[in-house]
């Protein structure tokens, strides 16, 4: 366990105290920068994407600067770049404007600056010496003077609202291992005391990231959240952005690509929907979602327009309070190190691209960015102008914006008519060398996935995102996919005395459909195998919970008891645990013989 003090000359009042586990110092160890994938953020200009590492090799600890320059400081001495350093209680490091002093290892060794060397009366090396001590003064002082503070009940001055502080002075706060988002260990911020905000904070509970303080602001990074509505941009004629802010002083911590999911009450029904994050990170003050107005689908007249986009264009005002959670998804280029990137989107999937280019360009990230959109009109084009002064000031990101349809009395030069085999060369001839990332409709998303899968490039660089695929009437000419994967079920289990046999039945049109038990509703129905099993849920007045509808949040996890399904689709909102003791994701399951399920 390797004990850290982390603290910002410029906040000498706030510090904070970390652990790091020997499991996740191992391997690539704990990787420090102003990147979200980092074990050890700390945010500044200052500080690169990918700045250093600290790691333990044979029962020691080292320090690694990975930068090309090599600007960090060991013990006052510059440090050759990708050169171990063996650490040792009191050292310290310097990177940008934070100090990082080693309090501790496991087996504690008496300093070596606290070693009497005799005749050396070297100049440079008592100034060495004092400066070394000047630091841990220093921090000593500070410690000394928050713990007088905290008792003496200081109230800030009245300027500044009064924090909810994360930091937990007479605790330390360990790391967590997980390699997924490699973000220190998190933690429940504590109970508001003052009464005036009782209100607020009860509905309110969310989990805070231990990043450097900023001010006593704290960090949320998963769970449910309170926001209001700041501002309400008009992207376009039939296209919003909705800006958000915390209740209390709040960051948001994500990574650029991510969604997080509305918790809404439309009609007196909670209804939840998943929109993509098309803020960045690297601006946490606030979260923005972008939402188009969506109509009825013209070749299902009778199905109604989407109910809660509208809703957001109709209802939702300056002021307005929401509750949200998340973030979610894995749709993000901040995981992949490829520094050739090609987004291509349309319509409203322009929003993780969005998002994930501004944090790209605002971080400084070793990123090279094809930006690649279509929108039916000029008019349609989601960011126009932001796009095109990002593609005026970085010469690292390349804008290309083509229509589909002819521009009526406005002028055009860009390009025009869909992606084909033509046209995505002549936009990005190296796109053979890109990681792809793309979103938007269903039928677009497919026909780039063809189209680039036929010019040769190798698939296991591509990526894609969607939400809320429009729903089919049952009678959908949805073809069944043998390839799909099917989820069998060996357990022989009896719930509300229902048979376990499987069995299959015919409709009256001759489709093969198959009987689904509700075990907990105490429902038996049948369901054309062309239907979900949330859809048929729905259908039935059977509360399941969704969100994303194609498989990515997890939202509508329900527990199969007995039978066959297949997936429309990866599970991806499932972890391993969760497959093993059975669960499903109802949004993307059909049957394939008689189900049961646990709802």
């Amino acid at each position: 366990m390797l004990k850290i003090k982390l603290f910002n000359p410029q906040h000498p009042l706030e510090h904070q105290e970390l652990e790091l586990s020997d499991h996740r110092l191992k391997d690539d160890g704990c990787l420090i920068g102003n990147s979200p994938s980092c074990g050890l953020m700390l945010p500044s200009i200052k500080v690169q994407e990918i700045h250093a590492k600290l790691f333990t090799e044979k029962g020691k600890y080292y320090f690694q600067d990975l930068t090309e320059q090599g600007t960090t400081q060991y013990n006052d001495e510059p440090i050759k770049n990708k050169q171990s350093y063996p650490l040792e209680t009191d050292d310290i490091i310097r990177i940008g404007e934070f100090v990082l002093i080693i309090d501790g290892l496991p087996i504690k060794r008496k300093s070596k600056f606290s070693k009497k060397k005799k005749n050396n009366n070297s100049s440079s090396q008592s100034s060495h010496k004092r400066t070394l001590q000047n630091i841990k003064t220093l921090a000593r002082r500070n410690r000394r003077s928050q713990d007088k503070k905290i008792e003496s009940n200081e109230q800030p001055s009245p300027s500044i609202p009064k924090p909810i502080s994360t930091v937990n002075h007479s605790q330390s706060v360990s790391v967590s291992p997980s390699t997924a988002s490699l973000l220190p260990e998190v933690k429940k911020a504590k109970e508001p005391t003052s009464n005036t905000s009782n209100t607020v904070e009860n509905q309110t509970s969310f989990t805070t990231v231990n990043h450097p303080m900023l001010n006593g602001i704290k960090w949320w990074a998963k769970g449910e959240l309170t926001v209001r509505c700041l501002n309400i941009i008009q992207d376009t004629s039939d296209v919003k952005t909705f800006r958000f802010v915390a209740n209390s002083p709040t960051l948001f911590n994500y990574k650029p690509g991510q969604f997080v999911t509305l918790k809404l009450n439309i009609n007196d029904k909670i209804i939840k929907r998943a929109y993509s994050i098309s803020s960045t990170p690297s601006r946490p003050h606030t979260l923005e979602i972008t939402v188009k107005r969506v109509p009825a689908p013209i070749d299902i007249p009778d199905a109604p327009p989407g109910l809660v986009s509208n809703w957001l264009h109709d209802h939702l005002k300056v002021g307005d309070e929401i509750t949200l959670t998340g973030p979610s998804g894995k749709f993000t280029c901040v995981d992949n190190n490829a520094s050739k990137l090609l987004f291509i989107s349309a319509g409203s999937g322009i929003t993780p691209m969005m998002s994930m280019s501004r944090w790209a360009l605002d971080t400084v990230a070793n990123r090279d960015i094809v930006f690649l959109h279509s929108a039916r009109t000029p008019r349609d084009i989601i960011y126009r102008k932001e796009l095109e002064s990002m593609a005026a000031n970085y010469s690292n990101f390349h804008l290309a914006l083509n229509i589909t349809r002819n521009a009526v009395s406005e002028p055009w030069w860009g390009f025009t008519g869909r992606l084909n085999e033509v046209l995505l060369p002549a936009i990005c001839p190296d796109f053979k060398d890109r990681v792809i990332y793309v979103c938007g409709p269903d039928g677009f998303m497919k026909g780039v996935k063809n189209l680039v899968n036929s010019l040769g490039f190798s698939m296991e660089n591509y990526y894609q995102e969607s939400f809320g695929s429009s729903k089919k009437k049952q009678s959908s000419s949805r073809k069944k996919n043998d390839n799909l994967p099917v989820v069998k079920t060996d357990k022989h289990i009896t719930n509300n005395a229902y048979s376990i046999t499987p069995k299959s039945v015919t409709s009256e049109n001759d489709n093969t459909s198959y009987s689904v038990v509700f075990a907990k509703s105490g429902k038996e129905v049948l369901c054309d195998e062309q239907m979900s099993l949330l859809d048929l849920a729905e259908q039935e007045m059977i509360d399941i919970d969704c969100s994303c509808r194609s498989g990515g949040c997890g939202s509508c996890k329900v527990k199969k008891l007995e039978g066959e399904i297949r997936y429309d689709g990866d599970p991806d909102g499932l972890d391993p645990n969760d497959q093993e003791e059975g669960y499903i994701l109802a949004c993307i399951a059909y049957p394939q013989g008689k189900v049961i399920i646990d709802v």
